[in-house]
């Protein structure tokens, strides 16, 4: 019986888990080879859960400086421009933001895919952090087999939950994005936002 207890307490405590969620019929990345390759149009909701503007822009309310939400936004249009891309928000037929992100500034491009961030933590990742250990975030954007926005967040951690308790765990997400047109389309600015 003693034995039994004690390898109960060893699985709790070396306890880990692994989470991946996806949409239907998940492809893989197509490696992009040029930027000019993601212009287009996307749903900006996105399968099984997501927004291509949250990805982008986070808290829309304060990037844009009007009262929206990501519901609102139908689609994102995607342009290419030499080492830079044009990422616009289209609602009711016409573009209510946009903003220009440069190759090398503000993305990097690796196997085929946008880097969108990349975060280390060796140790803790700030103040509220329950797990003392390293881990690592990787957020990426490109297309799938299907030519489809694909986007991809996986994070792994290990390390002493509450400073007590040993585990590890990793989640990867993919979220795909319909293509609705394969180049960008004639969108005015909104008028009256």
């Amino acid at each position: 019986m003693k034995q039994k207890f004690w390898v109960f307490i060893l699985v709790i405590l070396l306890s880990g888990c692994a989470f991946h969620s996806a949409p239907k019929d998940n492809q893989d990345f197509y490696k992009l080879s040029h930027f000019s390759e993601l212009a287009g149009v996307y749903k900006n909701k996105g399968e099984p859960s997501g927004f291509l503007s949250a990805i982008f822009w986070g808290d829309i309310k304060k990037v844009m400086n009007i009262d929206i939400s990501h519901e609102d936004i139908e689609y994102i249009e995607v342009s290419s421009l030499d080492n830079s891309i044009l990422l616009r928000a289209i609602k009711s037929g016409c573009a209510i933001y946009e903003r220009t992100y440069l190759i090398g500034r503000d993305f990097n491009m690796d196997d085929g895919k946008i880097i969108v961030r990349k975060d280390v933590a060796i140790l803790t990742r700030g103040g509220d952090d329950v797990l003392l250990g390293p881990s690592y975030e990787k957020v990426m954007f490109g297309l799938d087999m299907g030519k489809h926005g694909k986007y991809r967040n996986s994070s792994y951690a290990a390390g002493l939950l509450f400073a007590l308790f040993p585990m590890a765990a990793s989640d990867t997400s993919d979220i795909r994005f319909d293509r609705v047109y394969d180049k960008p389309q004639v969108f005015k600015a909104c008028g009256n936002r």
